[in-house]
């Protein structure tokens, strides 16, 4: 059940959409959202607060700015709550 979807996320008040994938593992899951030609994971820690994972041995051409990683996760949280 890996399937696509785009994701809707307001930033900067634009519209843009990433394609993301749900990423079932047991009774939780992860969301992995293409972001800056990077995969960011994106999961619930204990407090249940989205998180993003971001593997630092992958360079990525640029850097992911913090705003949008928290337009990504307002957006989980609209659509996942």
């Amino acid at each position: 059940m890996n399937e696509d979807f785009e994701l809707p996320v307001d930033y900067k008040g634009n519209e843009s959409f990433f394609t993301a994938r749900l990423l079932p593992q047991g009774y939780t899951y992860k969301i992995e959202v293409e972001i800056a030609e990077a995969k960011v994971l994106f999961e619930k820690d204990d407090q249940g607060e989205w998180r993003a994972l971001i593997d630092p041995e992958k360079d990525t051409s640029e850097k992911i700015d913090i705003e949008l990683l928290k337009a990504v996760v307002a957006s989980l949280e609209a659509i996942f709550e």
